[in-house]
This record gives C-alpha cells, sequence and structure tokens, in this order.
C-alpha cells in the first residue's frame, strides 16, 4: 500500500536490542521512547519502529546532511515488511477501510476506532475536572454512551451500518494524544472514519476559497479578548490579519483559558465563517474545543 508523508508523527525507539515477530510487543511499547523525526539521529538507525504494526521503521532521509529540523523529514514503513497491513499505510484521504460491520465493531471493542455522534453540550460534571495543563484529571467523566449511529465504513462506503457511539469531547482527544493521534475517529458530521492524525486542519491552510464544513482545526494562540457576552480566542494564521474563535466565558474558565494561554496551541472543531475578511469560528458546545497539553505540541510539527 502508498502510504503518506509525514504520516507517522513518531517512531519507537529501543535502546536495546528488539527483534519484530521475535520479541513481545508488550516490551516495545512500554520501553520504546517517542521519537519524532526532528529528534532522530543516526545512531537511533535500525532501531525505531512503528507505534501501530511494531516493524522497522527507516527516517527520509535519513543522512547527516540534511538537518534533522527539516520539515520534509519523515518515518516510513520498510519494504521488507511491505505485507503486515498497518492502518498508517492507507492513503490519507481515504479514510479508514473495514472488511464488514463485524471487524468494524471489533475495532470499536479495541479502541482503535470510536464514533462521535456528539459534542458534549455541558461539562460532565460539577467539579473543576481540567487541570492547568488542559487535561482531564484521573477522575473525570471523559465521554458518555451516545445513540447507535450509521457510518458509512471502509470498502462498502455505499452502504451505512449502526455502530456504538460516544458523545464525548475534544479534550478527550487531547487527553494521550500521542496514542489517539493513529486511532481512527468518525467526528459528528464525517463521511466516513479517518485517523485523527489526518483529521488535523492546520489554520495556516485556509484560503478564501476553504469551504465551510466542519474540521478539526488546530493553531496557536495569539491573543484574548473578554467581551460582554463572548470572548474571543485569536489564533496565528498567516495571509490574514487575523482569525477569530469566539468562544462562551464560562466554558473558557473551566478549561483555564485566558491571557495566560498565549502561546498555548489550541483544538477546536467547527466550521469556517467570515467577517468581512477575516475568518472565524464559533464553538457553541463545551466539547468542542481543548487546549493541547504541551507535551503533544511537538507531535503537529508535520500537519501543514
Amino acid at each position: 500500500m502508498e502510504e503518506s508523508n509525514h504520516r507517522i508523527a513518531y517512531a519507537l525507539h529501543m535502546k536495546k536490542k528488539w527483534i519484530y515477530g521475535k520479541d513481545n510487543e508488550e516490551l516495545l511499547h512500554e520501553n520504546g521512547i517517542q521519537v519524532t523525526p526532528e529528534e532522530f539521529d543516526l545512531s537511533m538507525k535500525g532501531m525505531i519502529f512503528c507505534p501501530v504494526c511494531a516493524t522497522p521503521l527507516s527516517r527520509s532521509p535519513d543522512t547527516s546532511s540534511v538537518s534533522t529540523n527539516s520539515r520534509t523529514a519523515h518515518f516510513k514503513h520498510k519494504p521488507t515488511y511491505s505485507k503486515i497491513s498497518c492502518r498508517l499505510k492507507t492513503k490519507r484521504m481515504e479514510g479508514l477501510s473495514y472488511k464488514n460491520e463485524e471487524e468494524a465493531f471489533k475495532s470499536i471493542e479495541d479502541q482503535t476506532l470510536v464514533i462521535v455522534s456528539d459534542w458534549m453540550a455541558h461539562p460532565p460534571s460539577n467539579h473543576d475536572d481540567i487541570d492547568e495543563t488542559g487535561e482531564f484529571n484521573q477522575t473525570a467523566i471523559e465521554d458518555a454512551n451516545g445513540p447507535e449511529t450509521e457510518v458509512a465504513i471502509g470498502r462498502h462506503r455505499g452502504r451505512e451500518f449502526n455502530l456504538p457511539s460516544k458523545i464525548s469531547s475534544v479534550t478527550a482527544l487531547c487527553k494521550e494524544f500521542d496514542k489517539n493521534l493513529h486511532k481512527g475517529y468518525h467526528l459528528p458530521d464525517s463521511q466516513f472514519p479517518m485517523l485523527l492524525s489526518d483529521m488535523l486542519f492546520n489554520i495556516n491552510r485556509i484560503t478564501e476559497n476553504t469551504d465551510s464544513k466542519n474540521r478539526l482545526f488546530f493553531g496557536k494562540i495569539s491573543g484574548y479578548k473578554k467581551l460582554n457576552k463572548r470572548n474571543i480566542i485569536y489564533i496565528k494564521i498567516e495571509g490574514f490579519n487575523e482569525f477569530k474563535l469566539y468562544s462562551w466565558p464560562e466554558f473558557d474558565k473551566r478549561k483555564h483559558i485566558n491571557t495566560n494561554s498565549i502561546g498555548r496551541h489550541i483544538l477546536f472543531h467547527s466550521s469556517l465563517e467570515w467577517e468581512g475578511n477575516i475568518p472565524r469560528c464559533f464553538v457553541n458546545s463545551w466539547g468542542q474545543y481543548s487546549l493541547l497539553p504541551q507535551k503533544y505540541e511537538k507531535l503537529l510539527n508535520h500537519h501543514n
């Protein structure tokens, strides 16, 4: 299968010898150190593995003639293991393929596929369950069971199956964001399930021709302003004077979003609108947006 460049956000680096097909994969996931393409150096060659299928990876390019900070660098699967299936090998915009309803159900049970039927309208509890980093604390209710939802899956995209869903939040996506990046999601108004990493839409990709469909946007906060009714979260954007994200004050307070959040990354699921020639979005539900914990920001480097 052809795979997209920059699909693999990080590799698992094993300092001790580990052999695919021989050694226990649990050891890889427990002891492997997450390494982005920028963090790779030649001492790691032959010791990096896919976080999903566990087969060996290579970094392209892997020579010292190209800076390790180059945004063109990426990880890829080795041809030797081309027959090993991996959801990170699928073409970026075709979505995830499931042979049948049973396979989709199994993926849901294995927690590699999540159907989000709606975003939580209000916080799931009366407690301050989000910490200063933007993550749910240990006792938080991250999502609730939703209704069975009709989803077009994979090779049978013309057919829809009723699958169990969650009523969730972008904050839940941001918790263990590194693991969620490689899971399949069907978000509200999605056509079909895709990897979370393929859904991420950098607001710097917005042009005057970008349509208004719902997307999972991300960007860096550049300013914050309180209004009488709404707040405005300003997000740094190229090609326009500014980008405005309108939010509700009580939700911002609960999420610890304020002037101290300037410089942080934010994710939000919304449709694009225009205020004259200024792009803007509104988040009306509590679950539609979240700060990304800073420890995961490096994983956004390749999402142009």
